[in-house]
């Protein structure tokens, strides 16, 4: 077996079960969510002004804060490992 080959994240699976069992009918990619659901849509903004993408360490670590802040209650993944 190749050690350097992906390893499954259980936490992955985990969020799918849950997904799969409690979503309404509809599709699953996600650019198709708010059109679909529109009425129920919603986007949090993770970094200031809105924008999307970190473009560097410091935003980086805001971003993996701010996960770990709202994800942490749910017990469904583990913290996101902040630094490289």
């Amino acid at each position: 077996m190749n050690d350097d080959a992906p390893r499954p994240d259980p936490a992955h699976a985990r969020l799918t079960r849950l997904w799969q069992a409690h979503r309404p009918a509809g599709p699953m990619l996600p650019w198709e969510l708010n059109t679909v659901y529109g009425s129920r849509w919603v986007r949090f903004h993770s970094l200031p002004e809105s924008k999307r993408h970190a473009e560097d360490e410091a935003e980086c670590a805001v971003l993996l804060d701010r996960c770990n802040t709202v994800l942490q209650p749910t017990r469904l993944v583990p913290p996101f490992v902040t630094g490289r």
